[in-house]
Formats: C-alpha cells, sequence, structure tokens
C-alpha cells in the first residue's frame, strides 16, 4: 500500500518538502492519484531514505548495518 506524502515524510522522520523534491528532482518516484494526491512506494521510498526508526536510533544493530550503505551512496552522489 503507498504512502501519501505526509506518511512518507513521516516514515521517514524528514518533512514533505523533503520528499516533495526528491520526487521532483528525479531521486525517488511517485504518482498523483485521482485526487491529486502523491502516492509513493515503501520499496521506492526506503530505497534513499531509510525508515525513522533507524535515522534516529543509531546505537542499534539495524542502524549499524545500514549506516555503511548510507555512506557508500553518499560517496557516490558526491563523486
Amino acid at each position: 500500500m503507498p504512502y501519501t506524502l505526509a506518511e512518507a515524510a513521516k516514515a521517514t522522520g524528514t518533512n514533505k518538502t523533503t520528499i516533495l523534491r526528491a520526487i521532483r528532482s528525479g531521486k525517488i518516484t511517485g504518482t498523483k492519484d485521482d485526487h491529486g494526491s502523491w502516492q509513493i512506494e515503501p520499496a521506492e521510498l526506503h530505497r534513499i531514505y531509510p525508515p525513522a526508526e533507524l535515522r534516529t536510533d543509531a546505537g542499534t544493530d539495524a542502524a549499524q548495518r545500514y549506516a555503511p550503505a548510507m555512506a557508500a551512496a553518499a560517496d557516490a552522489q558526491i563523486a
């Protein structure tokens, strides 16, 4: 089930503007439904933005496992 823009922001611990900018810049894909609301697939969203619980609790094993992938992605964007 896709996220709305607000749900995507909450799921990633970011704000709606950040998610919308990512859609408009092509970092993630989103579609508008019949009512004009953005719909973002969770897999697409979390490909770029880790879930909020991984972002806020850096001491967990899951966050430590995820951190190297985030660092590699950041290095790739810089290069």
